[in-house]
């Protein structure tokens, strides 16, 4: 309802959901060990970018709001960090290996963004939690994942989903 029939009052109820898995991987984390437990740890919300055509289509883009929903309740910032590059046909009607094969390709890091966490990367630790709606595969989050690993920048990046 929520995705598909722009039922946005559940934004706030999915923003509690959401809170509970951030909190949960902030108690899993393990106690850092070594000479860069020192280090301080600047965290980001990011999120799976849609195709513009999508976007009009929907006139949302569900995953930046529960980001930026999950940002207003932590006080984390969101930052954009990808676009896509191309439209693809909706995930949920294609197999695994479709997907992978899909979304080769489709993301872009956002240079200024990239930039931003490059610089910040010089002081501190850089966390990224990119916010998908559903996890089914992974190949969404695989594929964003590698795009911003690729760009260089030393950053962790783990992935926050409502469903699976």
């Amino acid at each position: 309802m929520y995705k598909y029939r722009g039922h946005e009052k559940l934004r706030d109820l999915i923003g509690t959901m959401l809170l509970h898995a951030y909190h949960l991987h902030k108690c899993s984390e393990p106690v850092p060990s070594g000479t860069s437990s020192n280090k301080k740890v600047m965290e980001f919300f990011s999120y799976v970018p849609l195709s513009q055509s999508r976007l009009t289509e929907r006139g949302f883009n569900q995953a930046q709001q529960m980001a930026e929903e999950l940002a207003r309740r932590t006080g984390v910032p969101v930052l954009p960090l990808l676009e896509r590059m191309r439209h693809t046909d909706k995930q949920s009607f294609k197999t695994r290996g479709d997907r992978l094969a899909d979304l080769q390709g489709v993301f872009k890091v956002i240079p200024a963004s990239m930039q931003k966490l490059a610089e910040i990367a010089t002081r501190c630790e850089v966390r990224v939690y990119l916010i998908d709606d559903v996890y089914t595969t992974g190949s969404t989050l695989n594929e964003c994942s590698q795009t911003l690993l690729t760009a260089g920048t030393p950053v962790q990046i783990y992935g926050i989903c409502w469903a699976r």
